[in-house]
């Protein structure tokens, strides 16, 4: 599964005149940026972020770095104990002598193989759709894993129907072949290994094909957020020329699908009396509902606001869209490496689920030791959110040549009708020489 939209954060690709820098410069370029206050070359990005608990790095692969949320760790703790505990021992219908049971120790260790491999399978999945994205010229922000499985993070959004099919159908393809390398493992196992090894073997090959093929089938299903929802409305986006209208048949099948799955959490709950498994199924069924209805939203104000800022004379038809707009509970060292690495500006609106809440300049960031970049986070340096921070998508541009003036940042945070933030607007914009700060 991948997401690139405003429940979780796209950016777009710098524009092409934008200076290079190497890796191992980068430090002290962005140190002499913060000392200095360079002005930065303008660049496209949408960043919004939802980070209500703050997830940690596992690791960097390909560039891409490796997230998980706190809650992923209980998760992959339950797994380890229920692999361990049951499909290891007596009542593992797949043990061929139930005498040979594994004793505690063989259980534990393949209860870790078995949890490794499987979350290794889900991150494999959504490599899958970060390797693609990268063909299509779209970064990929890291890829997320949390307690109903993981999500890359792509860039920007796929600019052709057929880019977003060939990204969203490569997680499912991926896990698709890792299932049937399990399932040659699988074939070999029982074919040449004997004695009480070859029934763990056989138990635990047969449930990461079993795993990998599940996990590939469910995303498969045609309903927003899942990547075969993705494939659907690529499909008929490149069908009727209309992403709109593909979303929302793809939203409806997703709405749909969470419904079934709430329905289906009664029927266990009433019938099974299966608490666990009722709950888990309406916590899925409520997030899918949310994504998918979220992306929808999302699609539909992205294509009505560009309708309606094609007016001239305003702010809308001139401004930086999307805009550079940087989460509050974002680390500092966060936003040097991720935002202010790539797109360099002397200042940044401070945004969560659209809602401006401040700005973050550099010349406040002079006075802040590196040594603090790791612990402080952009709402405890940014200036709180002020009127002179932003204007309407529809100002004039006289009203908008003066308040870039009078504004201390000399640059705009710039609202929609029902206050999101919809661009960002620099004395470049307005082609104005200003002195800055």
């Amino acid at each position: 599964m991948y997401f690139f939209h405003s429940f979780t954060y796209t950016l777009t690709t710098s524009r092409k005149n934008d200076t290079p820098f190497h890796w191992q410069h980068k430090k002290a370029f962005l140190r002499k940026i913060i000392r200095k206050s360079v002005l930065p070359s303008p660049a496209n990005l949408n960043y919004y972020s939802t980070m209500q608990l703050r997830p940690f790095q596992l690791a960097v692969i390909s560039g891409i770095p490796l997230k998980a949320d706190l809650l992923w760790l209980p998760m992959v703790t339950i797994h380890f104990w229920i692999v361990s505990i049951y499909l290891t021992n007596k009542s593992n219908p797949y043990l061929t002598n139930q005498s040979d049971a594994p004793g505690l120790t063989q259980s534990l260790i393949f209860g870790a193989i078995l949890t490794v491999l499987m979350f290794g399978s889900i991150i494999v999945h959504e490599l899958a759709h970060a390797f693609v994205a990268r063909l299509e010229d779209i970064n990929t922000i890291e890829i997320r894993l949390n307690i109903f499985g993981g999500y890359a993070r792509l860039a920007s959004d796929p600019k052709t129907a057929m880019a977003e099919l060939r990204i969203a159908i490569a997680g499912p393809v991926a896990s698709f072949l890792l299932g049937l390398i399990f399932l040659l493992f699988l074939m070999a196992t029982q074919s040449v290994v004997t004695g009480k090894l070859r029934d763990s073997l056989v138990t635990t090959f047969l449930y990461l094909f079993t795993g990998n093929v599940a996990l590939a089938m469910f995303n498969l299903i045609p309903g927003l957020p899942l990547d075969g929802g993705r494939v659907l409305r690529a499909y008929l986006w490149h069908r009727k020329k209309d992403i709109v209208a593909a979303t929302l048949v793809a939203k409806n099948l997703g709405v749909a699908l969470a419904y079934m799955l709430a329905a289906y959490a009664a029927y266990r709950l009433l019938w099974w009396r299966d608490p666990f498994t009722a709950i888990w199924m309406i916590v899925i069924a409520f997030m899918l509902k949310r994504s998918a209805e979220e992306d929808y939203r999302y699609r539909k104000m992205q294509s009505e606001f560009l309708e309606d800022s094609n007016t001239a004379g305003t702010v809308a038809a001139i401004m930086s869209r999307p805009p550079i707009t940087v989460a509050p509970e974002m680390l500092v060292s966060e936003f040097i490496d991720r935002i202010l690495d790539k797109h360099r500006h002397t200042s940044y609106p401070v945004a969560q689920d659209g809602r401006l809440h401040g700005m973050l300049h550099l010349q406040k960031l002079r006075g802040l030791p590196e040594t603090e970049w790791d612990k402080k986070t952009v709402r405890e340096v940014m200036l709180p959110v002020d009127e002179s921070f932003f204007i309407p998508a529809k100002a004039s541009l006289e009203f908008a040549t003066s308040k870039i003036k009078a504004t201390p940042l000399h640059h705009l945070a710039v609202i929609d009708n029902d206050g999101i933030v919809v661009g960002y607007l620099s004395p470049k914009d307005l082609n104005l020489e200003l002195a800055t700060t």
